[in-house]
């Protein structure tokens, strides 16, 4: 999970409070205080504009290769309610995720 600040109460120990909705020990926890990502994904995705790419839940196959560029991702749901993407459902996000968990 990538966390960063979107609203005036997001700080990295909110974060780490809210990492504890997804214990799995196979997810990774992290916080983007320049929100970078924020950025990247909102431009690689084609948000709209004034619409910023947060709240998204992006899917890489395993094995994908990350160089100099983030790669296309392999899945990405939104929750923010757009025409834009695939809306978020926790069973979409479960069924992209179990197409890549052996």
């Amino acid at each position: 999970m990538l966390w960063g600040p979107i609203r005036t109460s997001d700080n990295r120990r909110a974060a780490e409070v809210a990492s504890g909705y997804l214990p799995d020990s196979r997810s990774q926890h992290f916080w983007d205080l320049w929100s970078y990502s924020l950025k990247l994904y909102t431009s690689q995705l084609n948000f709209p504009p004034n619409t910023l790419a947060w709240d998204i839940f992006i899917v890489y196959k395993p094995q994908v290769f990350w160089g100099e560029q983030v790669p296309e991702p392999t899945a990405w749901l939104q929750n923010l309610g757009l025409n834009h993407g695939t809306k978020y459902t926790p069973k979409l996000l479960q069924t992209e995720l179990e197409k890549w968990i052996h």
